[in-house]
This record gives structure tokens, C-alpha cells and sequence, in this order.
């Protein structure tokens, strides 16, 4: 093609009609700019199919990750409420006196489960956009902003939990240091091998309400139902915000 033009070109330069070289020259300078254009053209397109396919990939992503989330939070909130109910039992039967260790192994596993409030939820997906300026891929504005304010709240509730976690460890640690309470644990337990090790006196305190080793036994025990009773709370606001950006993430996708 290239030869077959420079041909034309030459005749006409050749049969001395320059002007009409000239016509002929802005016409091939033309065809060019237009062939340019259009491969810029093809090449944006396909740049913004490309951006628009990363951007529901990630939304498809986060999806998966927000639905694991609401599972998770629902199954630790259950789990959380029927842990309550078994604490609510256990410190009626400390009121009433305790009369074996097996009891107190009771308590002491119930106990431990509460502790088990770590804040862990899959941003994986989302951590992973911001480390590598992706977010942009996601072209609904509100949406975006939506997800942005989502991860937001899981950031400060983390903090929060944190601090609040801190604080109930503080006192559970003071209530190991002056009790022996911890042995009861099935982490530990199965150590202490003779009745000199592990006997009833480890747990004498509990059947004397006004000792301040009893006292300090209770607040340890209403410091970590309060921890769980602020986790499942925010974990139930959370599973709504999630449900909502969940919504908005499934109607981005079916509109395209």
C-alpha cells in the first residue's frame, strides 16, 4: 500500500501538477490523522473495557468478602448470646456455692469462649485496592464512597475494641495474678497432677462472697460480658451497613 501510494505520488510529480500532488498530500495526511484517531479511539475503548472489567471484578470481590462477613458476625453473635445465657447460669451457681471443680471447669471454659471476641473481619480485597490505587476502577461514585465509608467504620470499631479489649484484659490479668482461677483452664489444667497441686482450696475464694479475691472475681467476669456485649452490638450495625453496600453492589452489577 505504501509503495502504491509513493507511485502516485511520483506520477503526479512527474506530470508537473503540483497543485494537485498538493490536494493528493492533504488527502494521505488526513487518511492518516483519521487512521490515528481511530486507533486511539479503539485503544481508549479498549482501555475503559479494561478498567470497567477490573472494576467489577473488584466489586464482585468485595461482595464475596462483605457476605462472609454477615455470616461470620451473625454466627459469632449467636454464639456470643448463648455464651451469655451460659455465664447468666454459671454466676447463679456461684451465688449459690460451689461444690466441686468440676464447676469451676465449667466456668473457667465458659469464661475463656468469652475472651474470644477478636474483631477479624475479610478486608483483604479492600486493603488490597488501597495499596494499589484501585479504588478509581470503581466508576459509581456513591458506591464507591459507600465501600469507603463501610471500611471506615471497620477500622474504628477495631480501634475501639481494641481499647475496650485492653482494658478487660487488664483485669483479667490482675484476677490471674491474685487468684487461682487460671488453673481451672483446659489449657492448663491437666498439669497439675496431685490433689497438692490442684485441690478445692484453689477455688475456696468463690464460696466467700465478701473476700476482695471474690469481688474481683465478679468484676473480672462482668468486664468480659460487657466486652461481648459491645461486640455483638457492633457487630449487629455492621451486618446492616454491610447488607445495604451489598445491595448497591448487587444493583451496579445488574444494570450493566
Amino acid at each position: 500500500m505504501v509503495k502504491f501510494f509513493r507511485k502516485i505520488r511520483q506520477q503526479l510529480l512527474a506530470e508537473n501538477k503540483f497543485r494537485t500532488y498538493l490536494v493528493y498530500a492533504f488527502g494521505e495526511i488526513f487518511l492518516v490523522v483519521i487512521g490515528i484517531l481511530i486507533a486511539l479511539g479503539v485503544n481508549n475503548w479498549n482501555e475503559e473495557n479494561k478498567e470497567h472489567q477490573l472494576g467489577n471484578d473488584l466489586l464482585i470481590r468485595i461482595h464475596r468478602d462483605l457476605v462472609q462477613d454477615t455470616i461470620q458476625f451473625s454466627r459469632l453473635i449467636n454464639r456470643n448470646n448463648a455464651l451469655r445465657e451460659d455465664l447468666k447460669q454459671e454466676l447463679v451457681n456461684v451465688y449459690d456455692g460451689i461444690g466441686s471443680m468440676e464447676e469451676v471447669q465449667g466456668l473457667s471454659d465458659t469464661w475463656d469462649n468469652l475472651l474470644d471476641q477478636q474483631f477479624a473481619p475479610n478486608d483483604n480485597t479492600y486493603q488490597s485496592m488501597l495499596h494499589s490505587g484501585s479504588v478509581g476502577f470503581i466508576k459509581n461514585p456513591e458506591l464507591k464512597d459507600a465501600i469507603i465509608d463501610l471500611y471506615s467504620d471497620y477500622d474504628q470499631i477495631s480501634t475501639l475494641l481494641g481499647s475496650i479489649s485492653d482494658w478487660m484484659i487488664g483485669i483479667a490479668s490482675h484476677m490471674d495474678s491474685e487468684t487461682d482461677f487460671i488453673k481451672f483452664g483446659s489449657g492448663v489444667s491437666d498439669l497439675f497432677t496431685t490433689p497438692e497441686m490442684f485441690n478445692a482450696d484453689d477455688y475456696a475464694f468463690l464460696n466467700e462472697k465478701d473476700h476482695p479475691k471474690f469481688k474481683l472475681f465478679i468484676r473480672a467476669m462482668s468486664s468480659v460480658a460487657f466486652y461481648q456485649k459491645v461486640n455483638n452490638h457492633y457487630r449487629s450495625e455492621l451486618i446492616k451497613k454491610c447488607t445495604t453496600v451489598l445491595n448497591r453492589i448487587d444493583h451496579e452489577l445488574q444494570k450493566q
